[in-house]
């Protein structure tokens, strides 16, 4: 069998997953790199590997005198330098790549898929205790879509995907306050809101009009703004104007 090359959207996810693991975690029996191994159809090994060439790439390991894998630098450094300033350009390539690898995969794929998919990313947000604090503090833990204040339902939601604070800061103009329902809604680009902050409804969520509960949980706030009047820090609207550009109302 001949060796089976590493294509485009195997280099992105690697390099998404890179900067989400430390360079100390990066071995074969981290379980994020066994997850991305069974999304790729990769070794746990072979995953690993391409990370360790990715940190050959970074100026932040090479000025601590840290070097990583040599051997693939040459096909890793092109997807550095095209996503190294451009991190929510990376998170939403990763995100496309992730979808059309699920789409495609066979139907007794492991469960590993499953798993890989735009809710990971809101889900992995919960885990981001300062980011969450931060921002239900900003919104005074209301909802901006419905004003519900039952704080068991709220998330605060990135507006342009991040791998965290840069510096240790956190930027709270790109976080919004929803319920999870809203917040899986504005992840999946059902919802968006311009940068007036008034609320869109995607087509496809136009599509299901005639159901059940549709007018009160979405099509009432419809052309609606959002609730921030009372919010310190209120959405980047060059964050709001990126989200509907990028991910409001695509095919996905």
């Amino acid at each position: 069998m001949g060796i089976r090359l590493w294509t485009e959207e195997e280099f992105i996810l690697t390099l998404d997953l890179y900067y989400r693991i430390p360079f100390g975690q990066i071995t074969k029996n981290n379980p994020d790199i066994i997850k991305m191994a069974g999304l790729i159809n990769r070794t746990p090994s072979s995953v690993a590997m391409r990370l360790c060439n990715y940190a050959n790439c970074d100026p932040d390991l090479k000025a601590r005198g840290v070097k990583g894998l040599t051997g693939g630098y040459a096909q890793c450094l092109p997807y550095w330098e095209r996503f190294a300033n451009k991190r929510g350009d990376l998170k939403a390539a990763a995100i496309k790549c992730r979808k059309r690898l699920i789409e495609t995969a066979p139907t007794d794929s492991d469960e590993a898929y499953t798993h890989m998919s735009d809710w990971d990313t809101l889900v992995n947000e919960l885990y981001d205790y300062k980011f969450q604090n931060v921002v239900k503090k900003n919104y005074h833990e209301r909802c901006a879509v419905s004003g519900l204040t039952a704080s068991q339902f709220l998330v605060a939601c990135h507006i342009v995907p991040t791998t965290g604070a840069e510096g240790g800061i956190i930027d709270a103009s790109n976080g919004i306050l929803m319920t999870l329902m809203y917040a899986r809604a504005f992840t999946m680009g059902l919802i968006g809101f311009d940068q007036n902050y008034i609320i869109h409804l995607s087509s496809k969520l136009k599509l299901h009009q005639f159901d059940n509960g549709y007018y009160s949980i979405f099509k009432k706030f419809d052309g609606s703004e959002l609730g921030i009047k009372d919010v310190l820090i209120k959405p980047n609207p060059a964050y709001l104007e990126w989200h509907m550009d990028t991910i409001f109302d695509k095919d996905k």
